[in-house]
């Protein structure tokens, strides 16, 4: 069983920082994985590891709003959609659940998706870049590994005519702003990239989704695919 690299730790980069106190549930059977992630939480110092392997523990404990984000452990990600399942409908809207596992389909990554999984992280990726997804994450964004990331798209598009006319009322600038939102940026981050306001952003996505008639933005990725692919 793989863990978080700890050699190659790094500092993570400013937009990509956990707020003061940022507390992580972990579901896990494996010890080494336990250890690799308490290491990595010590480090950032910000962060404060919830650890139990108890799934019953980590729903009382996101119903409860006792922790900011749940973290399942598992060989593979449909052990780790099940789990979520039981979890997903006791977690406050804000209480984003992400996947860590050894391996993962295109089939698997669409049904988390599908499930309510904020995230899907792959075991291999080192320590700093596991701290920097979940952060990423508790900022609002929404992760799947890069060699995944068109394949789940693709097949959850209908190519319907009235799904055409929806896309065709999109600006460039709104086109723009989902091609950041499906590189996994959160609001913040496109207002960086686009040199907008983070308000303004946040205004541009309440407008996208209701043209598109969506319910949050990664449906408004998956439905706008063709646009941002062009």
């Amino acid at each position: 069983m793989s863990t978080p690299d700890l050699r190659a730790q790094r500092p993570l980069p400013a937009e990509a920082q956990f707020p003061s106190s940022f507390r992580l549930v972990l579901v896990t059977g494996e010890p080494l994985f336990r250890e690799g992630l308490q290491s990595a939480c010590r480090e950032a110092r910000s962060l404060l590891l919830v650890e139990t392997a108890n799934l019953s523990d980590a729903i009382a404990l996101a119903k409860s709003r006792l922790t900011d984000m749940v973290v399942i452990e598992a060989t593979t990600l449909q052990q780790a959609i099940e789990m979520a399942k039981a979890v997903v409908p006791t977690c406050a809207a804000n209480i984003p659940i992400v996947a860590v596992t050894e391996s993962a389909s295109t089939h698997e990554v669409k049904s988390a998706l599908a499930a309510g999984l904020r995230g899907c992280v792959l075991k291999r990726v080192e320590v700093s870049e596991l701290l920097r997804i979940l952060a990423s994450i508790g900022q609002g964004s929404i992760y799947q590994p890069p060699e995944f990331a068109a394949g789940p798209l693709r097949m959850r598009l209908n190519g319907g005519a009235r799904d055409q006319s929806r896309l065709c009322r999109l600006t460039p600038r709104e086109r723009q702003i989902l091609g950041c939102v499906a590189r996994a940026l959160t609001n913040r981050q496109v207002a960086r990239e686009l040199q907008l306001s983070e308000k303004t952003v946040k205004h541009y996505m309440t407008v996208i989704m209701e043209k598109l008639q969506v319910r949050n933005r990664i449906e408004a990725v998956l439905k706008a695919k063709p646009l941002i692919d062009t």
